[in-house]
């Protein structure tokens, strides 16, 4: 399992903890950085009963490596929410979509971790546990959580993947030697994608905010055809094509409108104010002549509102109608 060349860095800091290893480490940084591939093969090495002489890989073969590769490790636990397990979609896109049903750690799971980090080690090494995303925990399972947190049984070691560390109880963050991980270099992540045969790079890398794991699965054909439908709607829309939009989107998932209308409307914003744009390259001429035409207060307003929409989009009760309320706000920025 390879570490993603941005990510050698961190890499080599948790090397040298190795040997001192704390019991509970957060990885946290912007989703789709390779936290969790890290996290991962740190697993792997922690797990290995034959490690390379320098200690920095797994050997691959021996019982543990084997056990891991089936996903039948008996000092194993892997704690994610039950539509991940279901489907094992990317978390990057899982994230940025929001919370839904299944989409949480529960307080069972976190009980069934409580169990099974007080049991004795199979091979004589760690018991290992990863729980990813972990801000997918709910209260109840995050203050379950605390207890093996403050109280870790020997021999254990517990891995946090957080895309939001800010969603975490600051109990929970002042127990854990927290890693950060920093989106990498453009150059580098463009290099790398173009690498995967990823065609306009830079335009992928700026919808995902310069994460370019993310940027990798947004460039997915089926995905831009369905944004650029999409925005080029919201080009020379007024109040009297609202309900003739809406209507035509209908069938598109609400959380994916919202987010492209998040972001065509943060680079409205940011060209007024700064004369910068930040998400949609491929539309930078369009966005440039509709900037200066739009009213600055309520574009202010209405990314509020946006972000208030984002949090209860995934199960709205009308979702044709909530996409005309925001349509019709939208159109209004311009008279």
């Amino acid at each position: 399992m390879s570490v993603h060349t941005w990510n050698d860095a961190v890499w080599q800091r948790l090397l040298l903890l190795r040997k001192q290893l704390p019991h509970a480490l957060l990885f946290h940084g912007r989703a789709g950085i390779g936290k969790l591939a890290l996290a991962e093969r740190l697993v792997q090495l922690a797990l290995c009963e034959n490690p390379h002489a320098d200690g920095h890989e797994a050997c691959g073969v021996c019982p543990s490596c084997h056990w891991l590769r089936q996903n039948s490790h008996p000092d194993f636990m892997k704690l994610q929410p039950a539509a991940l397990e279901e489907s094992e979609p990317h978390a990057e896109l899982a994230e940025r979509k929001g919370p839904a049903a299944g989409q949480h750690i529960s307080v069972a799971q976190v009980r069934e971790l409580t169990q099974f980090v007080q049991l004795s080690s199979h091979r004589s090494g760690l018991r290992v546990a990863l729980i990813h995303p972990a801000e997918a925990m709910n209260a109840a399972a995050a203050n379950a959580l605390l207890k093996t947190l403050e109280e870790p049984p020997p021999n254990i070691l517990l891995i946090l993947v957080s895309h939001q560390s800010s969603r975490l109880l600051p109990t929970i963050l002042s127990r854990c030697h927290q890693i950060r991980f920093a989106l990498p270099n453009p150059a580098a992540a463009q290099s790398w994608l173009t690498q995967q045969g990823i065609r306009e790079a830079d335009v992928c890398l700026a919808q995902a905010g310069g994460a370019p794991l993310l940027a990798s699965e947004l460039a997915d054909a089926d995905y831009q055809e369905r944004r650029c439908g999409f925005l080029t709607g919201l080009l020379k829309m007024n109040a009297a094509d609202t309900l003739r939009i809406a209507e035509h989107h209908s069938k598109q998932p609400l959380p994916d409108m919202v987010h492209w209308l998040q972001l065509w409307v943060h680079d409205l914003a940011s060209l007024r104010l700064a004369g910068r744009l930040y998400y949609q390259l491929d539309y930078e001429q369009e966005l440039r002549g509709m900037a200066g035409r739009a009213n600055l207060s309520k574009l202010l307003d209405f990314q509020r509102r946006l972000q208030a929409a984002r949090a209860s989009v995934q199960h709205p009760l009308a979702a044709q109608m909530v996409l005309e309320d925001l349509l019709l706000e939208y159109a209004g920025l311009f008279e």
